[in-house]
């Protein structure tokens, strides 16, 4: 794994480029634009002042967020294009960003378009309809001619999925037939924990340029210390991805409130980027979500674009300034509980046979599969046992995670990331329920009320119609080892 303990830092050969421009071999900085994540009324520039700023080479026009099978997609560019409809239809009209789409181009910056996002409805019941989709998406934004072309003539570069819930259904084919049309950049956007629960059999199934894998609002994050998984991705490039040389993004958050956690600060990047770039050959760059929020962070994106194109910052200064915050009063051991379905339950001495998964207990221990057996051992002092990879809630329509981001004085915070694994979204859940270990009393949230009568809580959704939503949480601790809520005890509502 990635350690962020480096005092001298080799800056690497692939830190070559001084000037803004897509690289098809090199290393390459994407911002996604168009929500205005940051939310301020001047936090959002022109689409085409980013791509002028030299410090950016590859723009992701966020997003197109509902497909509307059979009839015409809708996009939501937050305050970039505001009701100016096509007659008759919601989809918009957006001349202006039609003509910064040539700015960008004609500057040597790509522009994609992103399908998906948390918000909105989206998703395939076919192959055929991803097919049918295709088409669509090249006559409205492609080579193709419509006359309700969002963008006017403008012909966007590529297409990034982000899909963060529904079916899998329908991609692989909608990528396939994309293709046959023309030259087109095509990436996906997964979440860090592997397989990601959507498009896991999807980039298994067709080739891809690159994938922004979301290093944050996960266990993974990039944030995480030792659960930082560049390496599991890095793996699948070169020995499973359809695409040998597909490159992977390092996908982070541009601000500290861009993400609900998996925040990394220039200082701390620099030594994370440099590692990666050097053991690594798929490292493909780093993403940013989003560019309202790093362009509004104090030099974040320039120092970010200097970092990994490497024009004038000192890498080992960068990282002499984490060594302070690699100090830490508390050990975290992450377990792995994917897959915990297919498994015999974790008491000690009955069988078991995934060497060396782990597993928490609830008297605060934790049991290892050694040999065919599990074997349970006592944490030491000062150490937190967490089941923090992909759980097996109850629920089959929603993948959903609970990891703590950070434990100390009888406090923590924890996140729960939930995705919906249907084509509706999650507009009828009004709650999430689950127990809790009885020294455990979590006390507010970012979304609603948290509700907790015993060992029994309860989370409202206010009006929530997400595709997929992250929740964080913070309560206390009254004992020396934290137990994770049983997965088995979610429940959605």
């Amino acid at each position: 794994m990635i350690s962020r303990n480096i005092l001298g830092i080799t800056i690497a050969a692939f830190i070559t480029s001084t000037l803004a421009a897509y690289s098809s071999n090199g290393v390459n900085v994407m911002h996604y634009w168009g929500q205005n994540s940051a939310g301020g009324s001047n936090t959002q520039g022109s689409l085409a002042s980013y791509c002028q700023s030299g410090q950016v080479d590859v723009v992701i026009l966020s997003f197109l967020n509902k497909f509307n099978m059979g009839g015409l997609p809708e996009i939501n560019l937050a305050s970039a294009c505001e009701q100016t409809f096509f007659p008759n239809t919601n989809l918009l009209h957006c001349p202006t960003v039609g003509s910064d789409i040539k700015t960008c181009q004609n500057s040597g910056v790509k522009v994609l378009l992103s399908l998906g996002g948390a918000a909105g409805s989206y998703g395939f019941s076919s192959d055929s309809e991803g097919q049918t989709f295709a088409e669509t998406i090249w006559n409205l934004f492609g080579g193709g001619t419509s006359d309700t072309r969002p963008f006017d003539d403008a012909v966007i570069d590529g297409i990034d999925l982000d899909i963060e819930g529904g079916l899998s259904t329908g991609y692989a084919a909608f990528v396939t037939a994309l293709r046959s049309k023309g030259q087109f950049l095509i990436g996906a956007a997964p979440q860090c924990p592997f397989p990601d629960a959507i498009l896991g059999s999807v980039i298994n199934a067709v080739g891809l340029d690159f994938i922004n894998v979301q290093f944050y609002n996960n266990f993974c994050s990039v944030a995480s210390g030792s659960s930082f998984n560049f390496d599991v991705w890095d793996d699948w490039a070169k020995n499973k991805a359809p695409n040998k040389n597909i490159k992977v993004m390092l996908t982070v958050p541009g601000s500290s409130t861009a993400a609900g956690s998996g925040y990394a600060s220039i200082a701390e990047l620099g030594s994370i980027i440099s590692s990666v770039a050097s053991q690594y050959s798929s490292f493909g760059g780093v993403s940013v979500w989003d560019a309202s929020q790093a362009w509004n962070n104090n030099g974040f994106h320039s120092e970010l674009y200097n970092l990994v194109h490497g024009s004038s910052v000192a890498l080992g200064e960068a990282a002499r300034k984490t060594q302070s915050s690699n100090i830490s009063s508390i050990t975290t051991t992450s377990l792995a509980t994917a897959s915990s379905a297919l498994l015999p339950l974790p008491y000690a001495g009955r069988s078991c046979s995934s060497q060396s998964r782990a597993s928490c207990t609830s008297t605060g221990s934790y049991t290892i599969c050694n040999y065919g057996k599990w074997v349970s051992a006592p944490c030491p002092p000062g150490v937190i046992c967490l089941s923090s990879a992909q759980p097996n809630n109850t629920d089959p329509t929603v993948s959903a995670q609970f990891f703590i981001t950070s434990f100390a004085g009888g406090s923590f915070k924890a996140v729960i990331n939930a995705r919906r694994t249907t084509l509706a979204p999650f507009e009828k859940m009004e709650a999430i329920e689950f127990t809790v270990p009885d020294h455990v009393r979590l006390s507010q949230c970012n979304l609603d009320k948290v509700e907790q009568v015993g060992r029994h809580v309860r989370i409202r959704l206010k009006d929530h119609q997400n595709m997929a939503f992250v929740l964080n949480l913070s309560g206390n601790v009254s004992s020396d080892v934290f137990v994770a809520p049983d997965p088995a005890s979610w429940r959605f509502s």
